[in-house]
């Protein structure tokens, strides 16, 4: 995979991550109105955009974790009887076939995105709880952006498991079949040079 796709990916789960922090940190302090004005958050860019990173990073790792635990393995055994067999079927396509490393490296970048938000929009959805709930403002739209704001972030976690889940399941099943057609092809290779 490129430096940039995967800089470019970690960037995109770190700004769902960013936040959900952004929201647990104003609802410490007791901040319920954004002091930063859109024309001063330029400059701020070149700070942020590291600690984006970095919470890109962690994110997809905690992610990687809990969905590994919970989802991955009862997902994989229906393509592959053991771990160690997905394993070897994936060291096979990527080693044998650039241009299938790269189809597969594409769709593990859509997988890493999906199941990052899956977990900042359930985050993020806390976190707004968190601060709405702690503001010292009641207004009627504070009872609406819970609504409708946790409505959301619920509705796209679902959305992005969802989409983890199907793309998940049509990498494992490629894997399956680019795997068994390159041990064929290589059978039926080997049989042409022994005749």
């Amino acid at each position: 995979m490129a430096t940039t796709n995967l800089f470019v990916e970690l960037i995109v789960i770190g700004v769902g991550a960013a936040c959900w922090v952004t929201l647990c940190v104003l609802a410490t302090f007791g901040i319920y109105t954004f002091p930063i004005q859109s024309a001063d958050m330029y400059p701020l860019v070149v700070f942020v955009l590291p600690l984006v990173y970095l919470l890109g990073i962690i994110s997809d790792r905690v992610a990687d974790f809990l969905f590994d635990r919970i989802f991955s393995a009862s997902l994989r055994v229906r393509y592959f009887k053991a771990t160690r067999d997905y394993q070897d079927a994936r060291r096979l396509v990527l080693s044998t076939s650039s241009r299938l490393a790269d189809m597969h490296d594409y769709g593990r970048t859509r997988i890493r995105i999906c199941r990052g938000w899956s977990l900042n929009a359930v985050l993020i959805a806390a976190a707004l709880q968190f601060w709405l709930r702690t503001s010292t403002v009641h207004t009627p739209w504070n009872a609406k952006a819970l609504t409708w704001g946790t409505a959301g972030c619920l509705l796209l976690a679902a959305s992005s498991w969802w989409s983890w889940y199907m793309l998940c399941s049509m990498e494992y099943l490629k894997i399956k079949e680019h795997a068994d057609f390159l041990r064929r092809t290589a059978h039926s290779d080997a049989l042409r040079v022994a005749a």
